[in-house]
This record gives C-alpha cells, sequence and structure tokens, in this order.
C-alpha cells in the first residue's frame, strides 16, 4: 500500500484550489510592505496571518491523509469480510468481525504511523504550529499585556533569573554566617 497516493481526490482538489485561490488573492496581501506610521504593527499581523495559513494547510494535509487511511483500511477490511458477512448472522461471526476490523485498522494505521510520509507531515504540522504560537503570544504581549501594563514573558523570564540568583545568593551567605557563628 503506498500512503502517498491519494484515494480521497476530491477532498485534494478541494484544497488544492483554496490553497490556489487563496495565494493569487489574499496572499498577495501579506507579501506586500506595509507603509505609513503602524508598518511595523502591519507587518507582524500579515506575518501572523500568514503563520496561520501555513498552520491551516498543513493541517488540512494532515485530515486528507487520515481520510486517505481510513479509505485504505475499509478498503481492506471490506475485502477480508465482504463475502463473510453473508447468510446468517450468528455471534461467532460478528467476533469474527469484530477480530477482523481491529487487526485490519490497526495494520494498516500502524503502516502509516511508520511511513516517511507521517513523519515529515508530522514535522511540518509541528513547525507551522510553534510558529503560529509564537506569532500568537507576540501579538497577544504588544496589544494586551503592554497597553494594560502587564508584565510579558521575557520579563517575567528576566524576575525569575534574579530570584534564582538572590535565592541562591542568601543561601550562600546564610552557610558563611553559619560557619563563622560555628567558629567562635
Amino acid at each position: 500500500m503506498s500512503m502517498e497516493k491519494s484515494s480521497f481526490e476530491p477532498t485534494q482538489e478541494f484544497f488544492d484550489q483554496w490553497l490556489k485561490t487563496y495565494e493569487t488573492t489574499c496572499g498577495r496581501l501579506v507579501e506586500m510592505p506595509a507603509i505609513g506610521p503602524s508598518r511595523e504593527k502591519s507587518e507582524k499581523l500579515m506575518k501572523g496571518f500568514s503563520s496561520f495559513v501555513n498552520l491551516y494547510a498543513a493541517w488540512m494535509d494532515s485530515s486528507i491523509n487520515l481520510q486517505n487511511v481510513f479509505m485504505e483500511a475499509m478498503r481492506r477490511m471490506h475485502e477480508k469480510t465482504g463475502s463473510e458477512m453473508e447468510g446468517e448472522i450468528s455471534p461467532e461471526k460478528y467476533k469474527d468481525f469484530y477480530k477482523a476490523w481491529i487487526e485490519t485498522y490497526s495494520e494498516t494505521f500502524k503502516e502509516f504511523l511508520k511511513s516517511d510520509h507521517f513523519a515529515s507531515d508530522n514535522g511540518r504540522f509541528i513547525s507551522y504550529f510553534m510558529e503560529f504560537q509564537k506569532r500568537n503570544r507576540e501579538m497577544l504581549e504588544e496589544n494586551y499585556l503592554k497597553p494594560m501594563n502587564l508584565p510579558t514573558k521575557a520579563e517575567l523570564d528576566d524576575i525569575y533569573k534574579e530570584l534564582y540568583s538572590l535565592k541562591r545568593t542568601v543561601k550562600e551567605l546564610t552557610s558563611q554566617v553559619k560557619e563563622l557563628s560555628e567558629k567562635k
């Protein structure tokens, strides 16, 4: 079975058409340089939007790939049990059907999860997700935290470092005081 081969072509075609339409319309707006007093804010907003579209595209690719795996598993299941479920149905037939279903789906998904295609697809999705999350955090800090005079992540990290340093210094000084008091 080739996991790279699409068996859910209409979904793939729709998504490809959507992506092409986006790139020829809105995608060009994102690439335009911003001008004026709010240039930096506009550029950050456009980069954030672009990272969202990249994340959405990677998510759609992953969804299509999972749909393909489900379709392949159903095809395999039909091949295995198509003729067995005809005639009189008994509890043993249902038990055998269930066992075959579990084995077929498990094997199909194991093959997919072990494939290089899954690893690269998942890596791309996680990369875009992290980029989106970073841009989201930047926009949150810039547009909400700073105007409300609330601390940002960088400021909190600095405070934590300073607190750690102070605790370490207090610990060292406490041990020195204890040593000096024991010597007297």
